[in-house]
């Protein structure tokens, strides 16, 4: 038999290509896959051989050959997957696309796995019009109550004002919210993300769903399909941060000026007078002291400050506190099924090592669902998501973390040395001056000194996570179109966080050193453990039972009825509990500890006076949240024309006031959706497809705080006796915010889907909002939370993906653009002076997140005086300037978020490589940069600013420079009314290159395992192409004093997909 050489092409129904096909010859090993155009090669033994054609979703073929030399074949799918390819997935129904009335976002894993991010969120960046992403990962989630985590994700704007209430979108995983930690979650076990927006889709959510819902569907098997194996590996190294670009610091020379003009008017003569505290000071202020009392000369003085000045802290930071980070991610995952069962299971590893030295984060996850097939009415579901992730913190030396040395510094100085010439630590200035330290360590005390990288070796500090999710279903198919069904799912985590000062540490040295007495023939005696350490342990579990009863209800009535329905109830508590404590006198090697130390005693402490012990310390704490909810939701469509959807839902809970909890709160939703170009009456090849939508309903936003009296029990300092402070007064009024949602969207395809899209338009009105209400004084309390404030956004969103080429070449462009204009209808919170630095100002008329000013006046050409006004005159009376907070006499900048951003990305696919990169952009906001303080000790305290090379010095300099004279004298408000006057806010505007992705199928007839193998790189955070501010900055990495945020830094990873 003569062999010959077959080449095809394999199509689904609809004409579109598939890539991964197995192709295999019958009784042989022969076997290839499809390419990503769906064309495939084989060699075959001869006529009449047979070709099996396989692919998940479809049904299974064979072809006999003939004398044909080329095939075309055409796949069906199965029909138990015509329906999934089609949905979206509420969390608790899935409705087909074509019903749909509401807003939402179907993210398939073709778009969530272009990018290579442990976190989903960071996936979703520019993907969904709407949603804004910001990177939250160096923020921890409060032990107390999981709803007040930030996500990181905002999506169509804030509706609330207070900060007792969530921001975030409601998190769902197969069909449940999700409480723990979001960093549990493995991206690689997403099938799809669908975002939901407005009420008609995130309404069956109620009480949650204000800042909208993201709904997760894990990868689970399909029925009747053989084993596919799917590998992941990639490698992502990410460089260091740019400690240069940070404004906040001040170089070594200037500081050091700084240093002998406060020296010279005396600043630091009580601290070098002080013989009880020996309060620190600098190496330059001890060299200044030495000066003064002739224990040096000029000239060495100044050789040796002269060999200060060329150092540069930043440098330290970099050699010896940052490195690369290097992240790792693996994961496999098993799909398939039979006639009875359908099985997944996947585990994945992660492995970082983060940019700071001796920081690390490994996690391990396990997913596994299986449904079983009982009967042909009974189906069973059980599923366990396991993850166990372990987080290193010992690096606290963090550039943006700061350092205090204590004394009249806040801030290390900028001339400080990590290690000498040889790589040996060195010490640096913390709590006590050096010859103190040295007569003590004389004396026969532990070594004093504090080394960073001494500490940095020493440090044991971690936070170990378990999150263990248990879920199972029962599904009775009553008939073809009544189903009933109970789930029910139980989420467990405990969160642990260790650390452990070892003796050598100078957290333990510098306690037992302060409780350590000198005898009078030179021994010690220690009233702290000496042959221990101090072990700081907090403890917390969280434990969620969610179970749900639901009635489901899908029939076809003659062909031109459509109707699908929903009626259920559901039952919610989450448990937090934990504990916190200190334990003394430490062993780790044998798990002792000292359990005799005296408390209550008074000992006399070193350098001067007497004091307790540290009490150990200690927090127990429990909260329980229970929640009752009845829903229901309804969907009718006439001839695949009209679609009408309402849903309804009356949610209860414990967690407000009593008058409150004794109602059920009702939210609803209604829809409607038009498929105009199925009308017989439309006829337009340029719009072969048009649907209008429009919906209305109301949502609920989580309060995490209580309506409850509460306070908290401490030990009176004074007597000695219990007390209770209260914290919170009640309201048995208090109740759930509510958001008003109005839709309308437009759907279309152009003739060959040359274009297509989506646009909608959008109102929110929040409802009942939470904010401070003043009480009299005589009840005890400041204010209460009541429900009293309203705002209203109004937005826009828009997707286009153009088909630019679709040839050998193809090219397709996809814009996202959102618009969002919120502003607050009533908020009846006071202004005083300090609002001006409030998150939410709470101005009438203006946006939530507004930047307001002090009108600039420039500076005074006689001393550089910063000039303001008062009623519109020129003054430089700056107490009365900021005492006349109201926005008549301030200057309104703008919103300090975005009102106009998105995502511009272009795919381009060559034979089997594929190029894709993306370009995000944001426009019309402000942000407020930071300057430096306006005298030489606060400088000091709070740190320097780049802007002080460029102040005021002599007259002329206000031609020049808008940044005022530093002077010696302290005055508060003259530094208030600078920092927060208009001269210092920027535009926001910019244009950022997010990222690239190059990809390569590689199939090669022979490789029997492989159905297809894909090599790709992929770098991210490569640049500003443009920004509004001439002054270099970046806007999304800007903050006060005490932030010095960095830019997150470029990133390149290169990685492999396989499937088996």
């Amino acid at each position: 038999m003569k062999k010959i050489t077959v080449t095809g092409r394999v199509l689904d129904e609809s004409g579109k290509a598939l890539f991964g096909v197995n192709v295999m010859v019958k009784g042989t090993d022969i076997r290839t896959s499809t390419k990503e155009q769906g064309h495939f090669s084989i060699e075959v033994p001869g006529i009449g051989s047979v070709l099996q054609f396989s692919c998940v979703g479809y049904q299974y073929l064979e072809h006999t050959i003939n004398d044909e030399s080329i095939l075309s074949v055409k796949l069906n799918q199965e029909p138990a997957q015509l329906k999934e390819v089609s949905i979206v997935n509420t969390g608790y129904q899935s409705i087909p696309k074509e019903r749909v009335t509401g807003s939402f976002v179907f993210i398939d894993s073709t778009i969530l796995n272009r990018s290579v991010s442990t976190n989903f969120q960071e996936r979703l960046n520019g993907m969904v019009p709407g949603l804004q992403y910001t990177d939250v990962s160096f923020q921890t989630i409060s032990p107390y109550n999981p709803l007040s985590r930030n996500a990181g994700l905002l999506i169509r704007g804030q509706s609330s004002l207070s900060s007792g209430v969530s921001k975030a979108p409601l998190i769902v995983i197969d069909n449940f919210p999700y409480e723990g930690e979001l960093s549990n979650i493995n991206p690689n076990d997403i099938e799809s993300i669908t975002v939901m927006k407005d009420a008609a889709a995130a309404s069956i959510w109620g009480a949650r769903a204000g800042n909208g819902v993201i709904v997760i569907t894990t990868k689970q098997g399909k029925h009747n399909s053989p084993l596919t194996i799917e590998l992941n590996s990639n490698l992502s190294i990410r460089d260091k941060p740019d400690l240069n670009y940070d404004r906040n610091f001040l170089n070594s020379r200037d500081y050091i000026g700084i240093e002998e003009e406060l020296f010279r008017n005396g600043y630091f003569d009580a601290d070098l007078a002080d013989n009880f505290a020996y309060t620190p000071v600098s190496p330059v202020v001890e060299l200044l002291s030495q000066l003064r009392n002739n224990n040096i000369d000029a000239t060495e003085y100044n050789a040796q400050v002269s060999a200060l000045k060329p150092n540069d802290v930043r440098k330290q930071y970099e050699r010896y506190m940052y490195r690369k980070g290097v992240n790792q991610q693996y994961s496999i995952g098993l799909r398939g099924g039979g006639e009875k069962i359908k099985y997944a299971l996947s585990t994945g590893y992660d492995n970082n090592a983060e940019s700071l030295q001796r920081n690390n984060f490994s996690r391990i996850t396990i997913n596994s669902i299986n449904t079983y097939q009982i009967t042909p009415k009974l189906q069973l579901t059980a599923g366990i998501i396991n993850t166990i992730s372990k987080t290193d913190l010992n690096n606290e030396f963090s550039y943006s973390g700061g350092y205090a040395m204590g004394g009249q510094y806040g801030r290390i100085y900028p001339y400080a040395r990590f290690a000498n010439e040889q790589g040996e630590p060195l010490a640096i200035i913390k709590d006590y001056r050096p010859y103190y330290l040295q007569e003590m360590i004389g004396k026969g005390f532990k070594d004093w000194t504090f080394k960073p990288l001494t500490e940095l070796d020493l440090s044991d500090r971690s936070t170990r996570i378990n999150d263990l999710t248990l879920r199972a279903g029962v599904n009775y198919k009553i008939t073809s179109f009544l189903k009933a069904e109970i789930l029910f799912q139980n989420q467990h985590q405990r969160v642990k966080t260790t650390n452990y000062n070892s003796p050598e540490t100078y957290y333990a040295r510098n306690l037992i050193n302060r409780f350590s007495v000198l005898n009078d023939n030179g021994t010690i005696n220690y009233h702290f453990p000496n042959n221990g350490g101090v072990m700081e342990i907090a403890q917390y579990d969280w434990n969620a039972n969610n179970l749900r009863g639901q009635l489901s209800f899908d029939k076809n009535i003659k062909e031109s009825h459509q109707l699908s329905a929903i009626l259920g109830w559901e039952l919610r508590q989450l448990r937090t509990q934990g504990y916190g404590s200190n334990y003394y006198g430490y062993r780790k090697e044998v798990g002792t500890i000292n359990n005799g130390l005296d408390f209550a005693t008074f000992f006399p402490v070193n350098p001067f006076g007497t004091s307790r012990i540290p009490s150990p310390g200690g927090t127990v704490y429990g909260i329980t949240n229970r929640y009752i909810s009845y829903f229901s939701n309804i969907g009718y469509t006439y001839k695949n024309l009209y679609s009408v959807t309402a849903s309804a839902r009356r949610d209860g809970a414990n967690i407000f006031g009593v008058n409150t909890n004794q109602k059920i709160t009702p939210l609803w939703s209604a829809g409607f959706g038009w498929n105009l170009s199925n009308e017989k009456f439309y006829h337009s090849d340029l719009f072969p497809y048009l649907k209008l939508r429009a919906t209305y309903g109301y949502n609920g936003n989580v309060y995490f705080g209580t309506a409850y009296v509460t306070g908290v029990s401490l030990i009176s300092t004074v007597t000695g006796l219990p007390r209770i402070t209260n914290l919170t007064a009640p309201n048995p009024d208090l109740r759930w915010e509510k958001v008003r949602n109005v839709n309308f969207g437009l759907d279309f395809n152009l003739k060959d889907q040359i274009l297509s899209g989506s646009l909608e338009y959008y109102i929110k009105n929040g409802q009942d909002l939470i904010q401070p209400i003043e009480l009299a004084p005589s009840t005890g309390f400041t204010s209460f939370s009541g429900n009293a404030a309203e705002t209203k956004t109004i937005g826009v969103d828009l997707q286009l993906t153009s088909r630019n080429l679709n040839r050998l070449l193809k090219w397709n462009t996809t814009l996202i653009l959102s618009t969002i204009k919120n502003k607050i209808l009533t908020y009846d919170v006071p202004l005083s002076t300090s609002s001006i630095s409030s998150a939410v100002i709470g101005v009438t008329g203006k946006p939530i997140n507004s930047i307001y000013s002090y009108r600039w006046g420039g500076l005074d050409p006689e001393n550089g005086d910063p000039l303001g006004y008062i009623d519109g005159q020129i003054s430089k009376d700056y107490a009365g300037i900021i005492n006349k907070f109201q926005p008549e006499n301030l200057i309104y900048n703008g919103s300090e978020t975005p009102t106009v951003f998105g995502n511009l990305r272009n795919d381009f696919a060559f034979k089997d490589f594929q190029l894709s990169f993306s370009i995000g952009y944001k426009f019309g906001y402000f942000f407020r940069r930071s300057s430096t303080f306006l005298n030489y000790s606060d400088i000091l305290r709070y740190g320097g600013n780049s802007d002080f090379g460029n102040r005021w010095q002599k007259a002329g300099d206000e031609q020049t420079s808008s940044v005022p004279s530093v002077l010696m004298a302290e005055d508060v408000n003259r530094n208030t009314f600078y920092q927060y006057s208009d001269v210092l806010v920027e535009k926001g505007d910019h244009i950022r290159f997010q990222d690239i992705r190059l990809s390569y199928n590689f199939i090669k007839s022979g490789w029997l395992p492989l159905r297809s193998l894909q090599f790709f790189s992929y770098l991210t955070n490569i640049g500003i192409i443009w920004r509004s501010n001439d002054k270099g900055l970046d806007p999304d990495v800007y903050g006060g004093y005490y932030t010095n945020q960095l830019p997150i830094p470029f990133s390149i990873s290169f990685g492999l997909k396989a499937t088996l």
